[in-house]
C-alpha cells in the first residue's frame, strides 16, 4: 500500500471495501468456522435445510462492525506509521521500504487494531456456532448478542472477552505477510500509471494470491485460534474451557486426528479469502481512484472559476 492519500482517506476505502467483501463471502465464512470449530461436516445447503436460509447470516451484525473496526485502525496505523518511516528514511511517499520495515510496521497495526476488535470477533464465533454446539444461551426472550456477552461474562470474566488474543501475536503476521506479497505483486506486474492505480482486476488477482500465500503458512494457527474462541463451559463437568491455550488445542487437534488435521477446512478457508480478499483490494482501490478523480476536478474547477 504505497497511496500518497491521507490516513483517513485509506483506511475508510480500506474499511469500506473490507466490509463489502464481508457481506459478499459471509455464509462461506459461516460454514468455514462451523467445520474449524465443531470437526462436523457441514454446507450450505445442509445449513439452510436444517436451520433456514436467515441462519447463514448468524452473527453478521457483529462480524460486520468488527471488520469496519479492525480494517479501519489496520489501514489508518499502517499508513500513519509507513509515512513517519519514509519521513525518517527522507524517501518518496512511495517509496519501496526493505522486508524487515514493511513487516514490522504491517505487524504493529494488526496487533493495534485486533486488541481492540477481539472481543467482537469472539462474539461473531459463539453466534456462528450457537447453533451446532447446542448452546441454549442464544435463545430466549433477550437478543442473542447480548445473551453471547452475558455467557461469557458470567463463565470468565471481563478477560473472557480477549480469549486467544496470545495467537494474535502471530497471526498479526498475516496481514503484514499479505499487504507486503500484494505490493510485490503490484511491482512486477503492474508498469507505469497502473502501479500507481491498479486496475479493478489485478487487485483483485493480486489480494486474492498474497492472501492464499499468508493463510497457507499460518493456517494451523488459525484454527486454533477458531477453537478455543468457539469453546464454551461444560455445563455436564463444570469444567471450564478457559483454561484452553492456543497450544493446548493445536496438541489436541494433532492428537485426535494426525499433522493434516491441523489444515481442516482449508479449502473453505481458501476460497472465502481469495473471494474476500480480492474483493477487499478491489473495492479499496476503486474508491481511493474515486477520490482522486473528485479531488482533481475540483481542483480544475477552482483554476476555471479563479481564471473566469
Amino acid at each position: 500500500m504505497t497511496s500518497v492519500l491521507p490516513p483517513f482517506v485509506q483506511a475508510a476505502s480500506g474499511s469500506l471495501g473490507a466490509a463489502s467483501a464481508n457481506a459478499l463471502t459471509y455464509p462461506l465464512d459461516l460454514i468455514t468456522t462451523r467445520i474449524q470449530a465443531t470437526e462436523k461436516g457441514t454446507s450450505i445447503r445442509k445449513q439452510i435445510h436444517t436451520y433456514g436460509l436467515l441462519s447463514l447470516y448468524d452473527g453478521i451484525g457483529a462480524d460486520t462492525g468488527a471488520t469496519l473496526l479492525s480494517s479501519f485502525l489496520y489501514y489508518y496505523v499502517y499508513s500513519f506509521l509507513r509515512a513517519f518511516v519514509v519521513r525518517g528514511n527522507g524517501k518518496s511517499k512511495t517509496a519501496m521500504l526493505s522486508l524487515p520495515q514493511e513487516l514490522a510496521i504491517g505487524y504493529l497495526s494488526g496487533i493495534a487494531s485486533r486488541s481492540i476488535t477481539t472481543p467482537l470477533n469472539l462474539i461473531t464465533v459463539r453466534l456462528q456456532t450457537a447453533r451446532v454446539s447446542d448452546d441454549s444461551s442464544a435463545q430466549g426472550g433477550m437478543s442473542r448478542f447480548t445473551a453471547i456477552c452475558q455467557q461469557i461474562l458470567r463463565e470468565e470474566g471481563l478477560r473472557g472477552f480477549w480469549k486467544g488474543f496470545s495467537s494474535n501475536f502471530v497471526l498479526s503476521l498475516n496481514p503484514a505477510v499479505t499487504l507486503y506479497l500484494f505490493q510485490q505483486y503490484r511491482r512486477v506486474m503492474l508498469k507505469g500509471k497502473e502501479l500507481a492505480s491498479p486496475p479493478p482486476g489485478h487487485s483483485f488477482v493480486g489480494g486474492a494470491l498474497a492472501n492464499s500465500t499468508a493463510v497457507i503458512i499460518l493456517y494451523p494457527l488459525l484454527l486454533a485460534k477458531t477453537v478455543v474462541q468457539a469453546s464454551r463451559r461444560s455445563n455436564s463437568t463444570g469444567n471450564s474451557s478457559q483454561g484452553q491455550s492456543i497450544r493446548s488445542s493445536l496438541q489436541g487437534i494433532y492428537t485426535a486426528g494426525g499433522f493434516f488435521a491441523l489444515y481442516r477446512g482449508l479449502g473453505a478457508q481458501l476460497f472465502k479469502g481469495i473471494l474476500r480478499q480480492g474483493t477487499a483490494m478491489m473495492v479499496k482501490q476503486r474508491i481511493e481512484q474515486l477520490v482522486v478523480q473528485a479531488y482533481l476536478r475540483q481542483r480544475a474547477l477552482r483554476r476555471v472559476q479563479y481564471k473566469g
